[in-house]
């Protein structure tokens, strides 16, 4: 098989074969049976869900790799080239026939794994948002239009209580971006953020590196640093400037009260109920169908 041909077969058999991260992420929270939660379950150990799938999906997610590149290198040998071979020759046959296809396998899964670390660590708080029952839309769901500029669309992970109240009140709603490291030059984010009236954004990470200047600067453009309890005790124990997962938690809940005396027109009422109609509609789980369900009571019941 030619190198390209390999290439493209990788490409399909990793979208066939391969469970996407928020399908894998989901799985592993049901298995350690975080669906059954209740919401102060999720406002008190979100530090602990976050690091608890974060250690189950890479578990699951070796195997299911490991089982692939088998897969993929098993689809290069030719049966009859090695019959007369042991272990070891048929061994350095392989290496020797195929190393460019061994390292674009190498160097595919290297890639994949970063992208997938990146959605399933936002596929993580999107659950635990869920869980601890804050109303947000995501990037993915709102579609585009929603933010004044590209740049500040890619940053933005979430929005609380939603894509709706965010045009209607900027002040009062909650921006949040996800990055498990920061690689961004946060100059730039600043300077986007200044072009809104969001009162702040969260930055949500696990990057345990990052410099004191970098948290000043950051902090001065109305961002908010939000991590772990156990990274925060760890590596910024004084940094006033970053919160845990469970400070932001309350700080969403607190936030999103000023929302039940706001006033709705009602196309604005309209709309927000055929969203989250929609969402229910698209649920692929109950655990999920039964967060917009109770989003969908709650807006009904208060807006209404």
């Amino acid at each position: 098989m030619d190198i390209e041909k390999f290439k493209k077969l990788i490409q399909e058999e990793r979208t066939a074969r391969m469970p996407s991260p928020y399908r894998l992420t989901l799985e592993n929270f049901e298995k350690l049976d975080f669906n059954n939660q209740n919401e102060e379950f999720f406002l008190s150990n979100a530090s602990y869900i976050m690091q608890s799938l974060r250690n189950s999906n890479w578990e699951s997610f070796l195997k299911i790799e490991e089982k692939f590149s088998s897969f993929m290198y098993e689809s290069l040998i030719d049966k009859n080239a090695i019959s007369n071979l042991n272990n070891e020759d048929s061994i350095k046959w392989f290496v020797n026939k195929f190393p460019e296809h061994i390292y674009a396998l190498s160097l595919s899964n290297t890639q994949s794994r970063r992208s997938r670390a990146g959605k399933e660590f936002e596929a993580i708080i999107e659950l635990i948002l869920m869980g601890a029952n804050i109303p947000f839309d995501t990037q993915g769901s709102i579609g585009s239009g929603v933010f004044e500029t590209a740049e500040l669309a890619k940053l933005v992970d979430c929005v609380s209580p939603g894509a709706l109240e965010y045009k209607m009140d900027k002040r009062n709603t909650s921006l949040i971006s996800a990055k498990t490291t920061l690689r961004e030059r946060w100059q730039e984010v600043g300077d986007e953020m200044s072009r809104t009236k969001a009162r702040e954004m969260y930055l949500v990470t696990l990057d345990t590196n990052i410099s004191k200047n970098t948290i000043k600067l950051i902090n001065a453009n109305n961002i908010v640093i939000v991590t772990t309890e156990s990274i925060k005790k760890t590596n910024y124990q004084n940094e006033t400037h970053i919160m845990s997962l469970e400070d932001m938690l309350q700080e969403l809940k607190t936030k999103s009260i000023v929302w039940n005396h706001s006033r709705y027109t009602s196309k604005d009422k309209k709309e927000k109920i055929q969203f989250l109609e929609q969402q229910q509609d698209n649920s692929t789980t109950s655990f999920i169908q039964k967060y917009y369900q109770k989003q969908l009571e709650l807006f009904i019941t208060e807006k209404t």
